[in-house]
């Protein structure tokens, strides 16, 4: 047994350079990775349900998660299937938003178990083998919805899909890599341990290597759990220990295993060669928020022309009566949601939308005021993106993408319907044609931007 201490000594020592090398390196990449990915799939749902082909989670109710819990991919009904996929896609986003927000990211947490289900919970889409005809029915059904989009007339719609299929292809590849380098490392691991700890009680001095072999692997096994307590018995890689043991290819196996460990200088290059993507979404960031005063006037605006059609109330024959006799009017509330219509490319049919324009005004003026810092290339805000790492920046632009196209649909909805409503009464109201045009511009040139980023591989 001398040299299978000297290679338990030698083992030892790679697998602890190795664990220091990801630690260092992968484990971060991994979730960096992960929060990309789930940034693309975000986006993707965003852009699926603002156009009314998904739906937010229709049950709408929060879990509270220890572990990771693969969402189920059983077959679908043939129609009426739209609430199901999307409880199923609403289900797996909030399983991304626990492994990237509460699962941990170190080499204790990510132990066999938990990396075969990571792996299994990236690939629940399978972006490898996306349409029609993949053999998981929610990946068919979500591709059905996203295919339309994506092959459809909305130019912008389809190209912010497909850089999210290009990107997702190669994320899902990287994660898969990254997964299989952690597992490697946990395979040999827990195989240095059944050494250290239940290889030394077992006798392997039978002549016959095949009747050693079956001996050993039921007496390690029937000790495993008083020599090596709470840790799970994996019988391959047992066999795997006792074939680097007693078959005649021993030593070139154990040689193997040494030379995966090793942490290679062509390694480290590769990791800190990658190119610096930073710029080039923190430029989006600024390209996007450019048009924050065009937004402030297109709200001054639309406010504007809400208050003059609202006076045809005040000129009323029953308020006239009721300011000569000095009576004051009933308290009331007057109602300020507005039913709009809009045109989604492709579809022939107009959809309609209840906007509560008190809200959107809130929620625009915030945008305003946040975009007005974030295009100004200083300030706390800017620097506290620029501190973030690459995946979360890349989930801010995303974000920032999607929420300014939401925004300039709805004003334009609002302005169309103002407009309309002046018409009908012979009054004239403002428009706010040049201040959406260049809300898409920005659009426009910051989703440019964005598709370099992607597009150079940055991660």
């Amino acid at each position: 047994m001398e040299g299978s201490a000297d290679y338990l000594g030698q083992l030892e020592a790679a697998l602890e350079k190795r664990s220091q090398w990801l630690l260092e390196t992968q484990t971060q990449r991994l979730k960096d990775a992960i929060i990309s990915y789930q940034s693309l799939f975000d986006g993707a749902m965003a852009m699926l349900i603002r156009k009314g082909l998904l739906r937010e989670d229709p049950y709408n109710y929060e879990q509270a998660f220890t572990e990771i819990v693969i969402p189920k991919d059983d077959p679908l009904p043939d129609f009426e299937n739209t609430d199901e996929v999307s409880y199923r896609l609403a289900a797996f986003r909030r399983q991304l938003r626990f492994l990237t927000e509460e699962a941990g990211f170190d080499l204790n947490s990510l132990t066999l178990v938990r990396l075969k289900k990571i792996s299994a919970l990236v690939t629940f889409i399978n972006w490898l083998d996306f349409g029609e005809g993949s053999t998981s029915p929610t990946t068919r059904a979500f591709a059905r919805v996203f295919m339309k989009v994506r092959m459809g007339t909305d130019s912008m719609a389809s190209q912010i899909l497909k850089d999210c299929d290009i990107q997702a292809v190669k994320t899902i590849h990287q994660i898969r890599a990254m997964v299989a380098e952690l597992i490697a490392y946990h395979r040999e691991t827990w195989k240095a341990e059944l050494r250290r700890k239940a290889l030394v009680q077992v006798p392997l001095g039978t002549p016959d290597a095949r009747v050693r072999k079956e001996e050993a692997l039921r007496a390690i096994r029937r000790g495993f759990a008083q020599w090596v307590p709470g840790k799970p018995w994996y019988p391959a890689l047992a066999d795997e220990v006792l074939e680097e043991e007693l078959s005649g290819d021993g030593p070139g196996m154990k040689e193997k295993v040494l030379a995966s460990l090793a942490v290679v200088e062509a390694e480290e290059v590769k990791t800190t060669a990658l190119p610096e993507g930073k710029p080039v979404l923190l430029e989006a960031v600024r390209i996007l928020s450019r048009p924050h005063e065009e937004l402030a006037t297109a709200l001054a605006i639309l406010e504007e022309n809400e208050r003059l059609l609202l006076l045809e109330n005040r000129g009323s024959a029953g308020g006239w009566l009721r300011r000569l006799l000095g009576r004051k009017a009933a308290p009331h509330t007057v109602e300020r949601a507005y039913k709009v219509e809009y045109a989604e490319p492709g579809v022939p049919a107009l959809k309609t939308e209840v906007i509560d324009f008190p809200k959107l005004l809130e929620e625009v003026k915030k945008k305003s005021s946040l975009m007005a810092t974030l295009s100004s290339g200083k300030g706390p805000a800017l620097r506290r993106l620029a501190s973030t790492n690459e995946g979360q920046l890349a989930a801010f632009v995303d974000k920032q993408l999607n929420e300014l196209l939401l925004i300039h649909r709805r004003l334009g909805s609002l302005n169309t319907y103002f407009h309309d409503r002046a018409v009908q009464e012979k009054k004239t109201t403002r428009g706010i044609k040049i201040e959406l045009l260049a809300i898409k511009n920005s659009i426009v040139k910051g989703n440019q931007r964005r598709h370099d980023y992607k597009e150079s591989g940055a991660r």
